[in-house]
Parts: C-alpha cells; structure tokens; sequence
C-alpha cells in the first residue's frame, strides 16, 4: 500500500514537472492547460506628468501594419469625424504624423487593417472550412460588463504569433490607461469610462465603403469613450458615426451604468443586460443568419465558440455573487470564455480589467491562466 501511494505521488510530480516544461504554442489540455507564461505581466510605460509631445513622442516609435489601399482611402474619410470625436487624440496623432513623417490617415488606416483584413476574409469565405479558418484570425473576443460595479473586461484572443511576437504594453497618462496598439489609444479608461472591443463584422453589420462619410476609426472610438463623462455621453458622441467594420465597445462607468455600443454602418445602437453584458464576436444578426444555415453545434464551432462564449459570459455576469474585480479575474479564466491552444491557433493573448469607481486597471500579458495581472491606478 505504501509503496502504491509513493508511485502515485511521484507520478504525479512527474507529471506536474513536465507540465511546467510547456511553453507557448504546445498543444495543450482543454480543461487543465499548464504552461509557463510568456509573458508575465504587462510592461508599464507611464507618462503621467508629462506632455501630449512626450505620449506623440512615445508612441511614434512603435511598429504599424502595412494599410491596403483601400483603408487608406476609407482612413481619409475618417479624419475630420475622429477630430470631432476625440479633439485631443487627433491632435496628437498629427502630431505622431509629424514625427514621423506621413501623413495621419496612414496611421488611422495602420490601427484599421488587422480588423479590415479579419473582416473580409470572413466575407470572402463561402464554405463552413473558410468561415472557421478566417475566424481565427479575429481580435477582442470576449467582453463583459458588471452592472452596477463600474467594472468592464476583455479576453482578447488573436492567433498564438500574436502572442509570441507583440508583448503587451499600457500606456498611463494623466487621464487615461491604454492598451497602445499599432501605436494608438485601444482598450482602456479615463477617469470616469472604462472600455474594450470585439470584432463582430458580416453578417453582424454592413461594411462601409468609399462612399460613406460618417467613418471614424477604432482608435479614435476608444479616445473618444474614455474621455466622456458616463456611457451615455460617450454613445451619444458616437451615435451618428459608423466603423468601417462592425464593432462592439463593451463600457462601464463610475457611477455603475454599463452597456455594449455597437456600430455598422446599419446603425449605432447601445444594448444594456441586467445583472451586466457579455458580448463575443457577432450580434443578434449574425446569430439569426448562421442558424439559418446550420446547427447551433456547428455555428459555435465553425465561429470559434463565439455563440458558447457570449452566453457562457451572459450567465456570469448575471449570476456572479461577487462582482469585483476578483470575481471578474475568476470569469476570464473560465472555459470556454478562457481559450487555450487545443485545436485552433485562435488564443486567449492577454486579458484587462477596468474599474472605474476605483481607478485601476489590470492587465495580464499573457492568458491569465499563466500570467499575473499588471496593476496600474490613476
């Protein structure tokens, strides 16, 4: 008996040590993936006291995607709408033009591509092996909300090499703390609105083209919600604009209002939940359309769980007896709103916490199943 209890115990430290060994990209267990982190933590880079020259500065240094022609010309249009939505943030990027040396739609357009290159080949997909391989390549996944809290959070998931080639930065400035991708404003909070995304596009929203006028890009939404004052001041500054693609922004304020903003060219409309929102890659649209065609078996796994993880965040959000910003951490390491390399190259990257009524964010640099959570407060 002694001996069966010793073989067993060190089996498992075996085990335990060869788990230790994985490393991001190993095909992991679904319900218990070990691996050590990639990145543990995010890298802080904190401008606070310094100048919108020193943040123009800072982020023209960082590294851009190459725009197609079309999102340049798509970017074009968006320019004098980004400016009266987000005044400071425009100036600043024409400031990042300068700098650089281009012209500042070319930086908008930088900030557009990945989500424009998702979106199409998503519509460009006409069997269910095309639909299931270009839904992978999506960005911001998983998004909730609590009610009540002030607290909003993201599972952002891309393919594995984003992991494993773009380490996760926050920007803190004296009023806002940013997730800075492509060098722009993405996920995060000003001292009264946190927010973060997921790509929705077709069928969820129409896609604009040249001819629409009233565009403003991704980047600029996030500069535009994080220096409102609340969640309505923040939609009704963006309810007559669209996206190029559509878009939700997941957002909650200090006074504990919440919702999901989500914009097509179709409309711009804000959806609210009870107990909070879970949002995920598609809309009620999108969900009519597929089911129309298959299975909710076979929509959920051609769309990468979209369907299982918005209603897997839905229940949460409702049910949680705790909403804070530890229940909120428990959440997102949760199947199947948690994404670990099974069977796609489709991951959860990193994750982020807003809490508005405290000041802080938290964001981890890699899947929080392996990596701590990086505190910065205002």
């Amino acid at each position: 008996m002694k001996k069966s209890i010793l073989t067993v115990v060190t089996l498992a430290l075996l085990s335990t040590h060869a788990l230790a060994d994985m490393k991001a990209g190993d095909k992991l267990d679904y319900y218990q993936p070990q691996r050590a982190a990639h990145q543990n933590g995010a890298e802080l880079i904190d401008l606070s006291g310094q100048s919108a020259e020193a943040l123009a500065q800072t982020l023209a240094k960082f590294d851009r995607l190459t725009p197609d022609a079309e999102v340049l010309t798509l970017a074009k249009n968006a320019v004098s709408n980004n400016q009266a939505i987000a005044p400071k943030y425009a100036a600043m990027m024409e400031r990042q033009a300068e700098i650089r040396g281009v012209e500042v739609h070319e930086l908008y357009a930088a900030a557009l591509q990945m989500d424009w290159s998702v979106n199409k080949s998503i519509m460009q997909a006409n069997t269910k092996q095309t639909l299931s391989d270009a839904a992978t390549k999506m960005r911001g996944c998983t998004t909730l909300a609590f009610a009540d809290t002030g607290i909003v959070a993201q599972n952002n998931d891309l393919g594995i090499d984003h992991l494993l080639n773009y380490p996760t930065r926050v920007i803190k400035t004296d009023d806002t703390i940013f997730i800075p991708t492509d060098g722009s404003h993405f996920q995060g909070m000003g001292k009264h609105v946190g927010v973060v995304l997921n790509i929705m596009g077709e069928p969820s929203g129409t896609t604009a083209d040249i001819n629409t006028k009233n565009i403003v890009t991704i980047d600029a939404v996030f500069a535009a919600i994080t220096s409102s004052t609340s969640v309505e001041d923040a939609f009704n500054k963006l309810k007559h604009y669209t996206t190029p693609v559509a878009m939700n922004f997941t957002v909650a304020d200090d006074s504990g209002d919440h919702g999901a903003i989500e914009m097509s060219v179709d409309a711009t409309v804000l959806v609210r939940g009870d107990g909070g929102i879970g949002h995920a890659n598609h809309n009620a649209k999108m969900k009519q359309t597929m089911l129309e065609t298959m299975s909710m078996t076979e929509a959920n796994e051609t769309f990468v769980d979209s369907f299982a993880r918005e209603q897997a965040a839905q229940n949460f959000v409702d049910f949680s007896k705790e909403k804070t910003v530890q229940g909120m951490k428990y959440i997102l390491k949760q199947k199947p709103i948690n994404i670990t390399l099974y069977d796609k190259d489709f991951v959860t990257v990193e994750s982020m916490i807003f809490d508005t009524k405290q000041g802080c964010a938290y964001v981890s640099g890699d899947n929080p199943l392996f990596s701590e959570y990086t505190k910065v407060c205002f």
